[in-house]
């Protein structure tokens, strides 16, 4: 069962991430996903940088064409899913393009 303890500690500073600008430094196409995360295939994911050199890994959203290295992204919240009917819906941060 989700953590509601966990959900509502990371709920309460993800409005500080919301915003941010960064640029695509590496993606992949998944094509097999974890457990939990099955019909969300194909999606993408790689790494971003943002404008403080900060690097993160992340799932990208709203993309109509393949990402490109150097594209410009824009952090959002997004659904990140829930394990059963009963469990939290958990949201965490994606990134779409700019």
């Amino acid at each position: 069962m989700t953590n509601l303890v966990s959900n509502w500690r990371q709920a309460k500073n993800i409005h500080k991430q919301i915003g941010k600008v960064a640029k695509i430094v590496s993606w992949t196409k998944v094509y097999v996903a974890p457990s939990g995360f099955e019909a969300d295939v194909p999606y993408y994911a790689g790494i971003v940088e943002f404008r403080n050199g900060q690097r993160t890994t992340v799932q990208f959203v709203d993309f109509e064409d393949e990402p490109a290295i150097g594209q410009n992204v824009v952090t959002v919240v997004r659904r990140i899913g829930r394990q059963r009917p009963q469990d939290v819906i958990q949201y965490g941060i994606k990134v779409k393009p700019y």
